[in-house]
């Protein structure tokens, strides 16, 4: 027979209490429904260094949430050539039609320089992108996304120029 004693049931609920803030948390804490939803995945545009075959050099995945009283959760991964590469959390997200720009800070990552061998750490540095969905049947145009802008401070509220490339294997949603 199992007996669980009432120290052992207190241990238990407060585990799972303390797992279920850790998971549910920045939702508990926003405020009103998701506004804006936006998740891009699959391999790099390699298109503009004369690849023909996308993810050349790695792959490149985020999602983010904006809530109706304007923050913002989120996550931002982009993997380089060599096993280098960052991952961000996000802090600002911006929709406008089909186009969305996202940025924020760099939890932990590293590049190093192809022709010294130097290993950068990217910790702390600020990033930003901007991707767009051009529809989800075969017969759309390819969804496109930016290079990741390492240590560019720009808020994404800005919707900065930055340049789109196709990203035929990959998906692309804003809504």
């Amino acid at each position: 027979m199992l007996s669980i004693t009432r120290s052992r049931l207190a241990g238990i609920s407060s585990a799972f209490m303390i797992a279920l803030v850790l998971v549910l948390g920045p939702a508990a804490f926003a405020q009103g429904p998701v506004v804006h939803h936006v998740t891009a995945g699959g391999p790099d545009a390699c298109v503009f260094f004369g690849f023909a075959h996308p993810g050349c050099d790695g792959n490149f995945s985020l999602v983010a949430h904006e809530y109706a009283d304007g923050s913002v959760t989120g996550q931002y991964t982009d993997r380089f050539a060599q096993g280098d590469g960052f991952h961000a959390v996000i802090n600002c997200v911006s929709v406008v039609g089909n186009d969305a720009w996202v940025s924020g800070v760099i939890t932990h990552g590293s590049f190093t320089d192809p022709d010294t061998g130097e290993v950068f750490d990217l910790t702390g540095l600020p990033v930003a992108t901007r991707v767009r969905d051009n529809g989800t049947s075969a017969n759309d145009p390819a969804d496109q996304i930016t290079f990741s802008f390492l240590g560019d401070p720009t808020p994404c509220t800005a919707h900065a120029p930055y340049e789109l490339f196709d990203t035929p294997e990959g998906q692309v949603r804003v809504s």
